[in-house]
Formats: structure tokens, C-alpha cells, sequence
């Protein structure tokens, strides 16, 4: 493939290499009529700027990498839109790699994003280790973590304030009247889960109710998760009366399991979830949730790498609202 050079625009525009270099860069040393000339050869011709000979004049990619589970998830495709929205503002592309939640092929997204010579990283950790990361530092690349709040991690982070949200929908329901609330959440590694449920332990002691391990179900984190929670739930006959959920994906699998088993949502069972994704409002009955400001963690997280107003930040604590639908 042979891609137009600048010495074919210079051709063409009757001028020198030099001139077109000046007029393609922006440079004011240069007449507009010239200028103008210049810029309407090189779009006739189709120049195609080279990015790589560019970075390597000015020792910058001008490219951040995300690292995410999975951007087909509506909570971090929102995340993203925030990344996306910031760098295309400050200049900068974005190269996504999806982790699904894998700790092995996180590891590898950030090898594949420093052999690009990204100028910084933006990582969602799975969190079952930290060693990918830690690795981070010989390499003297800057980076953030977004949505997960990691102890003892020397890095920048933003994320939502999970124990206070977790407290605050399950305050709800106990306010809705119910005696017996569930907890379903992800794995125990994931500090966001962990953290909300350390919020509904917090609700329910304040309020003079016991915290039982049998209406406590962790492990999934998709909609099956939530789902399969709600079925073993019936099927060790524990009561409940009220369901606090991790995130919003997990709370229309347990909407799936009630009306399955003919238990009326919120008659019998008031549900909250978590994150309010787009799909939230449009479910029957609507969710109750949690809206997290996802947008913005995105946009907080690329301006604390190249925003020298957030670069000195070590954390960013942001506070999620309760949305009341038909759900609880």
C-alpha cells in the first residue's frame, strides 16, 4: 500500500516540503493563501498524517490505554464514553483491551498497550492478584484505576463509595418495611462488591437487625449470577423479603427467578440493584438502584494521568444516588 507523503502534496501545491510541513502542523509562519492551497492538495490527495513518525519527533503516543472486563457491559461502556469523551477533548486515542474477568489476559492487554507505547493506562483490575500492575512502576507509565478501590495500591483511583451506597439501599428497604433483606453479590475479591456489602451489614446493625450468612450469596457477577442466587435462595428455604443486589446486571437475573416462582415483585419481594445501566428504567417492574456516576469516573480517570489540575489527586471518591422505581 503506498500511502501519499508530503512530498507529493509539496508537488502538487507548487511549494517546498518545508512550507507543507508548516501549513499541515498549524505553524503561523506560513500565508493563509498558501496555506489554504496546501491543505486543499493534500485533501484531494487523501494524506493520511503519520501518527508513529509523529510520536517518535515528539517521544509521546498520544494514546491511552483501557483496561475493562468487558465494554459490551452497559456500566463500562458508560465508563468508556467518559475516557473516550476526555481524550478526544485533550488530543489523545483510546486502545481498549477486554480482560473478561481474567486475570491472565489482563496481564497480557497491559503487555500488548506498552509494547503501543501507550502514554498512559487506565485499569479496572479483576483483582484476584495485583502483580500485573505492581510491574507497572519499572516502566515509569502512569496510570489510574477506575471503579474499584484497592488498599495499599500506590496509585491514583476513582471510585464510588460503596459502603455508603450499600447503606443507603438497604436503609431503603428496611424503611419499604422489610424484616428478612438478601445480599447477592460478586466474587469476595471484588472490592466493590465487598465494600456494599459491608454497607448492608452497616444498614442493618443500625437498625437493630441481625446480619445472617444464609441470606448472604456471593460468586457471580452477570445476570446469571443473580439468577442462580435467587434459586438457591428458595432452595435452602430461606426466607426473604427484600433482595439488595451488587449491580444492575445481577438484579434482572433475580427479577427473572421471582417471576418465575410467581413471587410478586414488590408485594412479596422489594428488590434494589445497583449502578443504574440504561436497561434499568425499561425492565418490568422498573429497578430500584443505585445511580453511579459512571461518566464521570471515566473522565476523572484519564484527567488524573494528563489534567495537571487532577494529576496530584491519589483518590477520588464519588457518591452514587438512590433512583425509586416500581421495583421496590
Amino acid at each position: 500500500m503506498s500511502y501519499v507523503t508530503v512530498k507529493d502534496i509539496a508537488k502538487v501545491a507548487g511549494v517546498s516540503v518545508n512550507t507543507v510541513s508548516r501549513a499541515l502542523n498549524g505553524k503561523p509562519d506560513i500565508n493563509e493563501e498558501t496555506k489554504k492551497k496546501v491543505l486543499e492538495a493534500a485533501k484531494k490527495l487523501g494524506y493520511i498524517s503519520n501518527r508513529s513518525a509523529l510520536s517518535l519527533k515528539r517521544q509521546k503516543s498520544y494514546i491511552v490505554g483501557v483496561v475493562i472486563e468487558d465494554n459490551a457491559n452497559p456500566f463500562w461502556a458508560e465508563v468508556l464514553k467518559g475516557v473516550e469523551s476526555t481524550a478526544k477533548a485533550y488530543g489523545y486515542h483510546v486502545i481498549l483491551a477486554n480482560t473478561a474477568r481474567n486475570y491472565e489476559t489482563e496481564a497480557e492487554g497491559i503487555k500488548m498497550l506498552i509494547e503501543r507505547r501507550v502514554d498512559g493506562l487506565l485499569i479496572s483490575p479483576v483483582q484476584e492478584k495485583y502483580d500485573d500492575i505492581l510491574n507497572l512502576k519499572k516502566y515509569e507509565i502512569p496510570f489510574a484505576i477506575m471503579g474499584r478501590h484497592v488498599e495499599g495500591l500506590d496509585a491514583p483511583m476513582v471510585y464510588d463509595d460503596g459502603i455508603r451506597g450499600g447503606s443507603i439501599a438497604t436503609e431503603y428497604l428496611i424503611k419499604q418495611g422489610c424484616k428478612e433483606i438478601a445480599f447477592i453479590g460478586a466474587q469476595p475479591y471484588n472490592t466493590a462488591s465487598s465494600e456494599r456489602c459491608q454497607g448492608y451489614k452497616k444498614a442493618l446493625q443500625k437498625n437493630g437487625m441481625s446480619v445472617k450468612d444464609d441470606l448472604i450469596k456471593t460468586g457471580g457477577i452477570e445476570i446469571e449470577g443473580g439468577y442462580n442466587s435467587v434459586m438457591d435462595l428458595v432452595a435452602n428455604h430461606t426466607e426473604f423479603d427484600g433482595i439488595f443486589v451488587y449491580n444492575d446486571l445481577m438484579a434482572l437475573g433475580v427479577i427473572k427467578a421471582l417471576k418465575e416462582l410467581k413471587i410478586k415483585i414488590p408485594e412479596e419481594v422489594k428488590v434494589i440493584g445497583y449502578d443504574d445501566i440504561s436497561y434499568s428504567s425499561f425492565i418490568c417492574p422498573s429497578l430500584t438502584t443505585m445511580r453511579m456516576k459512571k461518566f464521570e469516573i471515566g473522565e476523572i480517570a484519564f484527567k488524573m494521568l494528563f489534567d495537571s489540575n487532577e494529576q496530584n489527586k491519589d483518590e477520588v471518591v464519588l457518591h452514587s444516588d438512590l433512583v425509586i422505581r416500581e421495583s421496590a
